[in-house]
């Protein structure tokens, strides 16, 4: 049995998935299997996908399709295929440098309190000062506000075993954006996650314009400052509220708003 599976849904995206695929099946770590969740594309990503992957037989892969639009369902979809002790999930547009899924494994074995391991999203070369910085930034943040999330989706691995005790990906528990937030604040109640500096990942800088999915400036201040013991209430109650009110599905991340303004 294989060590790790990588979590990859997509939805339309032939333009990005042989450079993330490529960075993929390029990592140093190779025990692992690659599970491709179509979450019902409508362009050739899916051949796409099979023409890159077949430069790399070595690279065990399964695909599979999820028809309901929403990535919590296609995520879904794939946790039920995963039967190893750790899982990553990555998205379609981002570059995850040879040691990356190296660095996770070295962490989970290390400590068994660790549930979860988080890289930093940078934006420029890693030894650019700006990466940098932002590097430290996230790394400090995530030792201040210990229990939050501080990665997105394309930036998170997981103990099979705790996702699956806290429910895993579930669009009846949280139908929102924001999802991958959600999902750590339940994982972070039967373990912690682990940040550093020299963990990182780069998604592409296409979704400049994130308005309508993600929260504003009062509802990001009360998810910082809101106590652990409360913050059930905060996503459950108070932002799930405000999300039901402006439509802010996990549905609306297939708008590809980026693709109109480029058009």
């Amino acid at each position: 049995m294989k060590k790790w599976s990588i979590l990859l849904p997509y939805y339309n995206e032939k333009n990005f998935l042989p450079g993330t695929l490529e960075s993929i099946c390029s990592q140093h770590f190779k025990d692992f299997t690659l599970i491709l969740i179509n979450n019902a594309s409508d362009d050739e990503s899916e051949e796409i996908a099979k023409k890159t992957l077949a430069a790399y037989p070595d690279i065990d892969v399964v695909y599979l399709y999820e028809p309901k639009p929403g990535k919590t369902l296609a995520l879904q979809t794939g946790l039920k295929a995963v039967n190893t002790p750790y899982v990553a999930t990555i998205d379609a547009d981002t570059y995850y440098p040879p040691y990356y899924l190296w660095f996770c494994n070295h962490i989970f074995e290390q400590d068994p309190e660790i549930v979860g391991v988080m890289a930093c999203d940078i934006y420029a070369p890693y030894y650019d000062y700006q990466s940098q910085k932002r590097c430290r930034k996230i790394v400090r943040k995530s030792k201040i506000f210990s229990k939050q999330c501080h990665a997105g989706g394309y930036a998170q691995t997981f103990r099979t075993e705790s996702l699956r005790q806290v429910g895993g990906f579930d669009q009846n528990i949280w139908p929102y954006v924001l999802m991958d937030h959600e999902v750590i604040h339940r994982l972070l109640k039967v373990g912690k996650t682990y940040y550093s500096a020299k963990h990182w990942c780069m998604p592409s800088e296409r979704r400049a314009d994130r308005k309508k999915v993600q929260w504003n400036k009062l509802e990001k201040m009360l998810y910082e400052f809101t106590p652990f013991f409360l913050k059930d209430w905060f996503f459950y109650s108070y932002l799930r509220k405000k999300f039901q009110a402006r439509k802010a599905n996990i549905t609306q991340l297939r708008e590809h708003l980026w693709e109109k303004k480029d058009g």
